[in-house]
């Protein structure tokens, strides 16, 4: 069950990234649309669509080694990869959607401290996918491991040695 909802979200990811992709597309060829009216700026809208892609392609990756190496991820390892393998995206998204205030406008003051969903959803990502990443490789180290012992066992000593 944690493979599948691994899989699920990094295909929920996935999917989110090509509807950004489309709408890049889209808005490219009709630079005057609504839709491209929506988008205040690109380059953070572009900075989604690949950290959505970056986000799908680690949680598959994740859920393929736990399946390979039969880890049973703890359910916090796999909640807070999906947490931040989401809202890490969506607040580039945020920025691309939120219009920007006029040029004449008095300058907004600078956040004195940084934004506290922003630190929790870096945190999450942090935690969960070194957590992650830890498991697997102690999986790995200890299947190689194993392997050694058993060919060791299994090859037949050289003439003459004994």
């Amino acid at each position: 069950m944690r493979y599948t909802f691994l899989l699920g979200f990094a295909g929920l990811c996935l999917g989110i990234a090509l509807v950004l992709a489309w709408v890049l597309g889209i808005t490219l060829f009709f630079p005057h649309s609504y839709l491209a009216g929506l988008i205040a700026d690109r380059r953070a809208f572009v900075r989604a669509h690949i950290d959505f892609l970056m986000m799908a392609q680690f949680l598959f990756i994740f859920a393929l080694l736990f399946r390979q190496y039969l880890i049973k991820p703890p359910i916090w390892v796999i909640a807070s990869a999906c947490y931040g393998a989401f809202f890490n995206p969506l607040g580039f998204l945020k920025v691309a959607l939120t219009p920007k205030p006029p040029a004449d406008a008095p300058p907004i003051p600078y956040e004195a401290h940084f934004p506290v969903p922003a630190a929790a959803s870096f945190a999450l990502t942090t935690i969960g996918f070194l957590a992650a990443t830890a498991l697997i490789i102690r999986a790995a180290w200890r299947s190689r491991s194993r392997a050694d012992f058993k060919s060791r066992d299994a090859e037949p000593s050289p003439a003459g040695a004994e």
